[in-house]
This record gives structure tokens, C-alpha cells and sequence, in this order.
């Protein structure tokens, strides 16, 4: 079995729509760590751990251990299963847990562009379910 340390980071900005149901309420960064293990040509699977934190003012103190699959499709395209379970740190609430399905093309080797559906499961869940769309840079 191949693999690849994964490091990086997230980097989310509010737009301020919490009156439209959108938004975290927060810009966020979220640098991250974790092992790619190639199971085979075409599928990874990636165990992470990964923290968030606000740099707008608000409280956001998350870190979250998350499993990663991903499946490589024809024409520079992807899908990934993202399972998420996340520790508040500020909050003794309930854990809530997300899962993000997403599909993505590559137009060239550094960037491409994906859309995503989320759910969110659990007491304290942060949404109920959504739909993204984010841009993919490879340095």
C-alpha cells in the first residue's frame, strides 16, 4: 500500500448570510494533517485530524477527526466522501457529525473547480444538510 503525508488547511469566509440560512457565522482557517494510504490506482482513502478556528472575532475552537475517500474518475475528475466528527472545545454540547459528498474536475494540473451536498446528523449539528461549491488549488 502506497502512501503520502496529507498536510494543509481550509480557509472558509463567512459572507454574512445567517438571516438566509447560509453561513457558519464565522470566517474560519483550518490547517490540517494526516496519512493518503492508496488502496488502489484509482481510490484513497485519507485519516486526518484537522483544526478550526475563527480569526474574525468569533469563538470557533473546533478540531475534528475526519475520513477521507476518494475516487479518481475519468477526464481529470473526482469523488470524495468526506466523514466528519468534530470536538468543540467551547462547547460540552453534543458531537455533531457531517458528511460531504463531492464531485470536482481538475482543468489543469493546478486548479480546478467542485460542487458538494452536505448533511449534518447529531443534537448540535451545524447545519441540516446544504450545497457548496469551492475552487481546488494544487502547489
Amino acid at each position: 500500500m502506497k502512501y503520502r503525508v496529507a498536510v494543509g488547511f481550509d480557509w472558509m469566509h463567512d459572507f454574512d448570510n445567517d438571516d438566509k440560512g447560509i453561513g457558519s457565522g464565522s470566517s474560519t482557517i483550518a490547517p490540517f494533517v494526516g496519512v493518503a494510504l492508496g488502496v488502489s490506482e484509482k481510490t484513497t482513502l485519507i485519516p486526518l485530524v484537522q483544526h478550526f478556528m475563527s480569526y474574525d472575532g468569533n469563538s470557533i475552537n473546533q478540531t475534528a477527526f475526519r475520513l477521507i475517500g476518494m475516487q479518481k474518475l475519468p477526464q481529470q475528475m473526482w469523488l470524495k466522501l468526506d466523514a466528519k466528527v468534530p470536538v468543540d472545545w467551547q462547547n460540552d454540547e453534543e458531537i455533531p457529525a457531517t458528511v460531504e459528498l463531492q464531485w470536482g474536475k481538475m482543468f489543469n494540473s493546478r486548479f480546478g473547480a467542485y460542487v458538494d451536498g452536505l448533511a449534518s446528523v447529531g443534537g448540535d449539528r451545524p447545519y441540516d444538510y446544504g450545497l457548496g461549491i469551492g475552487v481546488r488549488t494544487m502547489f
